[in-house]
């Protein structure tokens, strides 16, 4: 036994050591080159360094090593001629570049460069030049301040970046951290990241950060398919989480104290240091593993943080990592790791009093600890993101039922009313519209799963399946969607929400497309057809303006297009899905909302790619669907389309003849377009033709009447600008 505590007290100590060198290094990356720091310097020619799909010579000029840790340099200098050429081998991150840059590769002279590094650059460096030993001056480091200024970690950044590097550091390999800041272009390589390879830039000057265009996996890994951009190796899956929080504050959002297990797959090789995510304004105090206190590094407000653990575990283990952590005004409460798929959870709430939380699967019971009351969730289905919605007494439960008999609980509170708020949406047009959009697509979609209460929280935040979070203080503007629309999207979100699965976040626009149509769905029939194309019409008003400014991504970016930009052309994807399927003769949409039922099932029961979505949509197109990825999911831009139509007179009857133009597109762009041929009399004619390339011709007919007008792209069957002439 004396053995075994001599063992366990060294390992410690080896532990407690190994932490301290980590710290006396993550200070020296941070240290000043302002002060004429000790340097190796050596004039170097022809240096060339590969690094994945980078290519960096550096033809002539003086190169500085710096920041030396355990005897090996972290930073480097370079001033002199340059260049650097990289090709991006996938469609999807080519055209994200473009977004960023307005090129599809990198092909850039530089001057200056800035280097961190804790891969083989230096020993490659030293193979070749003789440094010797000197200072870096003030007037070269001026020079290069600004890969300095990019580099330090900042709370925009999603990783922080020296601990990126020296986690790197301390397993160091040939493989390892590289970053490169050359004029306005960024490139890194992360071997710690789920795809390690980044082209950024300097979108526009003054830039707090480099924008993100190309994001890759690893070279080798032959990730050139744009449906295969889906399979990335995340190091770390949630399993479980169990969460005990103590509530406290006046508003009962206060969290005292949160002490959180995270049960977690290890799916990396080996792995010792570990990826965590906590919302800024939650201040990580402790953490533990195997019940033993361990070490972790989190600098100020970032949402990132590392766990180091004791010991390496190795792909296919599990491990149990337990947090504790404070503070308020969060978003999301619970810690996550990159990989977004969902988990099972418990969690329990200890809270003062007087407060109530609505929460799916809720059970309440009295506290055990201190005078108050418990709350426990433990729901059946696994989440994605879990929330919950604390609110003080005084608010009154208001019942309804719903047609396929769910109880809709509104919650009512004395404070939210018209004598404190000139925007109160009054009840008696408030819970009609929830209870209305509730019922339009339990109608169409079913009963959402595990639901048996449904609570309806006043003041807005998340919705989850048992909570939907409608805001009843909002600005009603005449001609718009309003209400109907705000609860629509929140009912929408008990079928596609947080019990959707994404493999990755390059699926996260379906999360805001889906219900964000069907609340437009829902005011075309619940106010009129017309207020749907005005809402449709400022989407597409808001994708002009974003192309108008050439910041249009490929939705597969993921988060990096922004959650406006996602959901407008989410939106008008899902749109155009429903008029390939759309019956033009009885006017039916029963083929999309089949359609939209196999994809609640999909996308709530496994992982989901975005490659899934186009195969479910093909069973009801019933033709390959890849072109339509390639362009809408994959691809930028939207066509802009000139039409010249005649009508030609026959002995069979009339036709229209028409030119076709499509402009701000490849020569490969399809589209299928619905045309409507009216006639002087009143007659009409619906038609889908498919319209290909950037020059193409239509025929319509025969007629048995003469045509008067054409109608190009009715319905907005295709998301595009349009000018039509008759010849």
């Amino acid at each position: 036994m004396l053995t075994l505590a001599i063992l366990a007290s060294s390992a410690s100590a080896d532990y407690d050591q190994f932490f301290k060198e980590f710290k006396d290094a993550y200070k020296e990356m941070g240290s000043s080159l302002s002060s004429k720091p000790p340097a190796r310097v050596a004039t170097i020619s022809n240096f060339v360094y590969e690094k994945d799909l980078a290519t960096f010579t550096f033809k002539e000029g003086k190169m500085y090593l710096l920041r030396e840790i355990d005897g090996r340099p972290t930073t480097a200098i370079f001033l002199g001629e340059g260049h650097a050429r990289m090709t991006i081998p996938n469609h999807t991150e080519r055209k994200s570049l473009e977004y960023v840059s307005a090129k599809s590769e990198v092909d850039e002279a530089f001057e200056v460069a800035f280097v961190n590094f804790s891969d083989d650059f230096d020993l490659k460096l030293e193979e070749q030049f003789q440094f010797e030993e000197g200072t870096l001056n003030w007037k070269d480091f001026n020079k290069s301040q600004q890969g300095e200024f990019f580099f330090k970690p900042v709370v925009m950044h999603t990783y922080d970046n020296y601990f990126q590097l020296l986690r790197s550091h301390f397993e160091r390999a040939d493989d390892g951290f590289f970053y490169i800041d050359f004029g306005r272009y960024v490139f890194s390589f992360d071997p710690n990241r789920p795809e390690e390879t980044i082209v950024a830039y300097e979108h526009e000057g003054g830039d707090q950060e480099a924008t993100e265009g190309a994001v890759l996996q690893r070279k080798e890994n032959n990730v050139y398919e744009d449906y295969a951009l889906s399979n990335v190796p995340y190091p770390t899956t949630i399993l479980h989480r169990n969460a005990n929080f103590n509530m406290a504050g006046l508003d009962g959002k206060n969290i005292s104290l949160a002490d959180v297990t995270l049960t977690l797959q290890i799916n990396d090789d080996s792995l010792r240091f570990v990826s965590i995510f906590l919302n800024h304004n939650l201040k990580l105090d402790s953490a533990e593993y195997n019940d033993q206190k361990c070490h972790f590094w989190r600098r100020g407000s970032f949402t990132f943080g590392g766990i180091i653990l004791p010991e390496y575990r190795y792909k296919g283990d599990t491990i149990d990592v337990r947090l504790f952590y404070h503070g308020k005004d969060y978003d999301t409460p619970l810690p996550f790791v990159e990989d977004p798929t969902p988990a099972q959870q418990t969690l329990t709430l200890d809270v003062p009093r007087g407060f109530d939380y609505a929460m799916p699967a809720v059970e309440v019971m009295e506290s055990p600890v201190g005078k108050g009351d418990r709350f426990v969730s433990q729901p059946a289905e696994p989440y994605r993101i879990f929330q919950f919605q604390p609110y003080a007494a005084g608010y009154d439960t208001l019942e309804t039922v719903s047609e396929v008999g769910i109880t809709l609980s509104f919650l009512k509170a004395g404070h939210i009313d018209k004598a404190h708020y000139k925007d109160f949406v009054p009840d008696e047009t408030y819970r009609p519209a929830v209870t209305d959009a509730f019922n339009y697509l339990t109608g169409r979609l079913g009963v959402p799963t595990g639901t048996f209460e449904i609570f309806i929280y006043p003041e807005g935040n998340k919705s989850l399946p048992g909570l939907m979070c409608v805001p009843q203080v909002l600005q009603l503007v005449d001609g718009t969607g309003s209400i109907h629309m705000v609860a629509a999207n929140a009912a929408a979100r008990q079928w596609f929400g947080a019990l959707m699965r994404p493999k990755t976040d390059r699926e996260f626009w379906l999360l805001d497309a889906v219900p964000d149509y069907m609340s437009l769905m829902f005011i075309s029939q619940a106010l009129e057809p017309g207020i749907f194309f005005g809402e449709l019409g400022v989407r597409r008003n808001h994708i002009y303006n974003v192309i108008s400014n050439d910041e249009d991504r490929p939705l597969a970016g993921g988060r990096r297009v922004w959650t406006a930009d996602r959901a407008a052309k989410g939106s008008w994807l899902i749109h155009m899905l429903r008029f390939m399927m759309h019956d033009l003769e009885t006017g039916s949409d029963r083929t999309f909302f089949r359609f939209l039922n196999e994809l609640k099932i999909l996308t709530n029961s496994r992982l989901f790619s975005n490659e899934d979505i186009i195969r479910t949509a093909e069973k009801y197109y019933g033709e390959s669907l890849d072109w339509f990825a390639h362009q809408w999911i994959y691809g930028r831009n939207i066509p802009e389309f000139r039409v010249d139509w005649k009508v030609d007179e026959r002995s069979d009857g009339h036709y229209v003849v028409a030119d076709v133009v499509a402009s701000k597109v490849g020569n490969e762009f399809k589209a299928p377009v619905v045309v409507r041929v009216n006639s002087e009399g009143g007659q009409s004619v619906l038609e889908r033709v498919m319209i290909e390339g950037n020059e193409d011709s239509l025929e319509l007919g025969p007629y048995d009447f003469e045509p008067e007008g054409i109608i190009f792209n009715e319905f907005w069957s295709v998301l595009s600008k349009d000018k039509v002439n008759k010849k």
